[in-house]
């Protein structure tokens, strides 16, 4: 006989739990500039024994933790354990403003550069969304209520490329309406600039906008007829088809090129992507130079009224307890910012002293770097390595670069020199560039080429690095004269 029945096990299990300050100290390491910035603030919010300098152009005159050793023989009460974690977050401020640079070089701009940063600013207006350009446009259209509370979950419905992703059912249901309610809201967007919006599929899409211009049959043709054809390039089959000799069918081509397949992003286009490089690294005397931006972080110190608390007999204990808890947490937040610029700069540094004739020559010269060979230089973990570099950027004379841009696999051509997977894929990119669009190389052939220049690369890695690099296949880069 079976039945349920209730029971208790016991199981032995090990696992590692972090401490709070080692889950800072790995979200310190793994913020880009930009976000470490957000951090540091809203710890400046939540800690008051840390306090960010006021004036970034004077220093502050004495030195504010002074306090803390003259007094520190009027209270008894202190123990030996408080002095040594009082003296040691002394010397974390201390390193820490040492390490940044001068406050008279920063934040130093002229009037007239001032001016200009101000306009700039003042000028930053907010876009308008692609809901709100449609909406605007509703407000116009000679329509019943009921049509217009349907168009405007329609427009709700559009995504920021144009297309109108929900299902007419799925609309009708919301709504509570009929099907061809739907339908008639759909096609009153459809009528919306810019040309194309609310279109379900890329046919769609294109026929709205032909219709809209001047409703070319033969374009119209190809479009509705070898939409699919022609993503594959089969030219030939499809002028036959439409009984158009093959220039007219390129002149056909060409024109359809001028459509947009993604109507949505002339209003709501792509934001621009803002990021500072953590290290900028100049030549100087021939000589590679890397230099933190730290400039970027807040400058930190400690409170001196805080300080001054613990050490006042006439203090009380819940007090001291609680300040002596902020300034542990502020002693490891200082250490874990030092550890994140001296890791990153580390890094850096390797990163130059390897890819020097890349920084010379160019891509070509790209050398092959894996993040275990710069964790076992600098003797820390790889995954250390790979936390620090992540999202991160490095100005160099040659432009700006991801951190990850420089590491890879790579191959060794017959005469023993490491050449990077990137560099391959530079020279792919290039032997596609210059190949003959009435022939264009196959991948068999560029591995081909490649293993007479030394460089042994199989097909398949050919075929892998083209795609990587958005690369059709021969057979779709090939271009039909007639």
């Amino acid at each position: 006989m079976t039945g349920n029945y209730l029971t208790q096990t016991q199981e032995l299990r090990q696992e590692q739990v972090l401490a709070p300050q080692q889950l800072q100290s790995l979200e310190i390491l793994l913020a880009p500039l930009l976000e470490l910035q957000e951090k540091l603030n809203q710890e400046l919010e939540r800690n008051p024994v840390i306090e960010q300098e006021k004036n970034a152009i004077e220093e502050p005159s004495g030195d504010p933790l002074a306090s803390v050793e003259r007094s520190a023989d009027n209270d008894e009460s202190s123990s030996k354990e408080d002095e040594n974690d009082i003296s040691e977050l002394l010397q974390l401020a201390d390193s820490w403003h040492d390490y940044l640079p001068p406050a008279h070089a920063r934040n130093d701009y002229s009037s007239e550069d001032q001016e200009k940063r101000e306009h700039m600013f003042n000028s930053l207006v907010e876009q308008p969304s692609l809901q709100d350009y449609l909406l605007e446009q509703l407000r116009f259209a000679a329509v019943s209520p009921k049509v217009t509370a349907v168009a405007e979950v329609v427009i709700g419905s559009i995504d920021a490329s144009g297309y109108l992703r929900t299902h007419p059912a799925d609309i009708a249901m919301t709504t509570e309406t009929t099907l061809s309610k739907v339908e008639q809201a759909i096609v009153l967007v459809q009528s919306f600039d810019p040309p194309g919006i609310g279109a379900r599929d890329l046919k769609e899409c294109l026929l709205l906008q032909i219709n809209r211009a001047d409703g070319d049959t033969l374009l119209l043709e190809l479009v509705e007829k070898h939409l699919e054809e022609l993503g594959r390039n089969r030219l030939p089959q499809i002028a036959r088809a439409m009984r158009v000799p093959i220039h007219k069918l390129n002149n056909i081509i060409s024109k359809l090129k001028t459509f947009n397949p993604f109507p949505g992003s002339s209003i709501s286009p792509e934001q621009p992507v803002f990021v500072i490089p953590e290290v900028t690294v100049t030549k100087e005397s021939g000589e590679y130079i890397i230099n933190a931006n730290d400039n970027y972080l807040p400058r930190l110190r400690l409170s001196s009224r805080y300080l001054e608390m613990l050490e006042n007999p006439e203090t009380p204990t819940e007090t001291k307890s609680y300040i002596k808890e902020k300034l542990l947490n502020a002693k490891m937040l200082l250490r874990s910012i030092e550890q994140r610029q001296s890791t990153i700069k580390k890094i850096a540094r390797v990163i130059i002293d390897t890819q020097r004739d890349f920084l010379e020559q160019g891509v070509e010269y790209l050398r092959p770097l894996t993040m275990a060979q710069v964790a076992d230089n600098l003797k820390l973990h790889e995954t250390t390595i790979s936390r620090a570099i992540a999202n991160k950027y490095l100005k160099t004379p040659l432009g700006l670069f991801e951190f990850k841009f420089f590491f890879s696999g790579g191959y060794q051509s017959e005469s023993g020199e490491a050449v990077s997977s990137r560099s391959i894929k530079e020279k792919i990119k290039e032997l596609i560039a210059n190949d003959d669009n009435a022939k264009p190389l196959s991948d068999s052939k560029i591995s081909q080429i490649l293993k007479d220049e030394g460089l042994a690369v199989a097909r398949r890695t050919v075929a892998k690095y083209r795609e990587e690099s958005g690369i059709p296949a021969s057979n779709l880069r090939k271009q039909y004269s007639g």
